[in-house]
């Protein structure tokens, strides 16, 4: 059997997903072109009606499918799990139809999501595919935690290599790398230089020559030193954040969805309501519906239109709603951050909170992609608060950003004349029960933008 998802179904998604400005300009354009729709209301609410015998169907089954949240994530992947994969379905010229209805890309995901949707994946690598965009950091870096996916019982580690693959074929060139060092190999690779002496460099040597060890490598490589001198100003060239012009070409104006305010010690979740205008239905529509002069045809126009309108107020309080929901379970996990800061915030990932709302997960990333929190901590991406984790010494598990801040005041206050180099680094955050790989510390130190030892040390 093949599942075919209502159009409006298709809307409600790209409604939840989509950021707030985008929304806006949404809710202008079906101002502007469906004339049963309003912004104000003019006198007080009143029922829709349908004439009796009429049978609106798409209206009953939207009712039905938001009766609970679970239909949002749910519905949309199950549609993608179980249908075959027909030709030129109506259902596939619907997606196909929305995916080219989208904004116009401005920024680095809207772009690599431009591409998802041209690339040769089907419509369920499509699916990961965007979970594994949502989570490319604006300097072009993934930041997704592969070991969750990977988790997931039955998925194929051959999917989410081949989803990777494709991804790393998108502009900018080394986009959706997992390192420095895979940045700059996809980006040589990209260039044809994939058997050249910079790429050797950069995969057996990436240390040495972050340390300017000309010598070791020149030995190890078997090359003069001036040799390696003219490969690393080669590799100087390349791009170290590749979706960072991306992020640079526009100011982002970002409006909370979801406030958060403490008031006698306890914490209050507001629902951020002033972005949104007061939509209603055309009064002298729902008239001329009742009118029995009205002709046949106008009221089925109306009655189509009228339904159209309902269903997308509908889909922004639906959005609303499940925003919400996602925010007051953040809150109450996150509380400890909320009370003292980054060092407490938890490890958590989007499954945890798709369980306790009984959604899919996929809703949560949708969701939180593009929302914002003002918090007692600063405005924050939802995004933000979905942390792996690593466990303490003491069996306590805290999150990677907790790692980060820890790491970032050893390096604040180290003698600035005798820095500490990572492997030091490791032993003192490993004196704070906090147990991570070398590797890991210059990744961190990496995505915090502190420089290697020898680049921090003053004379």
């Amino acid at each position: 059997m093949q599942q075919v998802l209502a159009p409006h179904l298709f809307q409600s998604l790209e409604i939840l997903q989509m950021p707030l400005l985008d929304l806006q300009q949404m809710i202008k354009q079906e101002l502007s072109e469906n004339p049963t729709l309003e912004a104000t209301q003019e006198q007080a609410d009143e029922q829709i009606e349908i004439e009796q015998g009429t049978k609106d169907v798409e209206r009953d089954e939207f009712d039905n499918e938001f009766d609970k949240l679970a239909a949002l994530g749910e519905e949309f992947d199950s549609f993608y799990e179980n249908r075959q994969v027909s030709g030129g379905s109506d259902a596939e010229e619907k997606y196909q139809y929305m995916m080219d209805s989208l904004s116009e890309a401005t920024s680095l995901h809207d772009q690599l999501l431009d591409q998802l949707n041209l690339s040769s994946l089907n419509e369920y690598e499509r699916k990961i595919g965007e979970i594994v965009v949502g989570n490319i950091n604006d300097d072009g870096y993934l930041t997704l935690d592969v070991e969750d996916l990977l988790a997931l019982p039955n998925f194929p580690v051959e999917t989410l290599d081949k989803i990777l693959d494709v991804i790393h074929d998108f502009e900018p060139a080394g986009v959706g790398a997992r390192d420095l060092r895979e940045c700059l190999l996809l980006q040589l690779k990209r260039a044809g230089k994939e058997d050249s002496q910079e790429y050797q460099l950069i995969a057996d040597h990436l240390d040495l020559l972050g340390r300017h060890k000309f010598d070791e490598i020149a030995r190890a490589m078997g090359l003069a030193v001036d040799r390696v001198k003219e490969l690393a100003k080669a590799v100087a060239k390349l791009d170290p954040k590749p979706g960072h012009n991306f992020s640079e070409e526009r100011i982002e104006y970002v409006t909370p969805e979801i406030i958060l305010e403490k008031k006698d010690g306890e914490y209050v979740i507001t629902q951020n309501k002033k972005p949104y205008p007061k939509l209603f239905i055309s009064q002298k529509y729902l008239q001329m519906l009742k009118d029995p002069n009205t002709s046949k045809e106008v009221k089925l126009y109306i009655r189509e239109k009228i339904t159209k309108s309902k269903q997308f107020i509908q889909s922004i309080d639906q959005r609303m709603n499940t925003i919400y929901r996602i925010a007051v379970e953040i809150v109450r996990i996150q509380r400890d951050f909320f009370d003292h800061g980054v060092s407490k915030l938890k490890p958590l990932n989007m499954k945890t909170v798709a369980e306790l709302l009984e959604v899919h997960e996929t809703t949560i990333s949708r969701a939180t992609t593009g929302k914002y929190m003002q918090t007692p901590q600063g405005l924050l991406s939802m995004k933000y608060f979905f942390k792996p984790g690593i466990m303490t010494t003491s069996g306590e598990s805290i999150s990677n950003e907790s790692v980060k801040a820890a790491l970032g005041e050893i390096v604040r206050d180290e003698d600035k004349k005798k820095p500490f180099s990572d492997a030091k680094l490791v032993t003192l955050l490993e004196e704070k029960g906090m147990k991570i790989a070398r590797r890991t510390v210059a990744k961190y130190r990496d995505q915090l933008r502190i420089l290697p030892s020898h680049l921090r040390k003053q004379h």
